[in-house]
């Protein structure tokens, strides 16, 4: 009988300490969303929808479509202005910001944390396509970089991030040349990296 109740006692406190930590995390998410948050100009709004891509957000944002009820375009690109882009959704299959980010140290240095600026940037210059990284996680995996959030990139520094940035994505433990984006994504699901 005692052996049951302090199982049951773990069980519960191993419960809470979850939960507590996924709110925790999630309070911390909306709250850094919510300290870049600001008025968007009509030119940004643009450079945005350029980038958009509605039949990703929706697959990639299955919850968005349950809280909306719908799967409508421009509810979808309202939905991204609004809280996805601050809270790092990404906009399609062909541009993570955070890889962008953090593998284009001259934009970091100019740009920093203004998580706007390199969406306009990547919008309005076309033509560093040829040159500029794939700005996907894929391509990041493949070549073995870790990669932080655009929220902890400091301006003026080529090389750093701020102090105590925990990477939203690391290494998997073998190179990954041969996987598509979508299989390394797999992996890091697998993984237990990503969610």
């Amino acid at each position: 009988m005692k052996r049951f109740k302090i199982t049951k006692v773990l069980s519960l406190a191993l419960a809470a300490a979850f939960a507590v930590s996924v709110f925790s995390t999630n309070v911390f998410a909306a709250s850094r969303a919510d300290e870049y948050k600001r008025e968007l100009t009509a030119e940004e709004i643009q450079c945005i929808y350029s980038m958009f891509d509605a039949e990703y957000y929706a697959k990639a944002n299955a919850d968005v479509v349950d809280a909306l009820g719908t799967s409508d375009a421009s509810v979808l690109f309202a939905h991204f202005l609004n809280y996805g882009l601050w809270e790092e959704r990404q906009p399609s299959a062909i541009f993570n910001i955070d890889v962008y980010a953090t593998r284009n140290i001259d934009l970091r240095a100019e740009y920093g944390d203004d998580i706007v600026a390199y969406y306009v940037h990547y919008a309005t210059h076309p033509e560093e396509v040829t040159w500029r990284v794939v700005p996907t996680l894929g391509d990041a995996s493949r070549n073995n970089v870790t990669v932080y959030s655009v929220y902890d990139m400091v301006k003026g520094s080529q090389s750093a991030v701020k102090e105590g940035a925990w990477p939203v994505q690391v290494p998997l433990s073998s190179p990954q040349a041969g996987m598509t984006d979508t299989q390394i994504i797999q992996a890091y699901i697998d993984a237990g990296i990503l969610q």
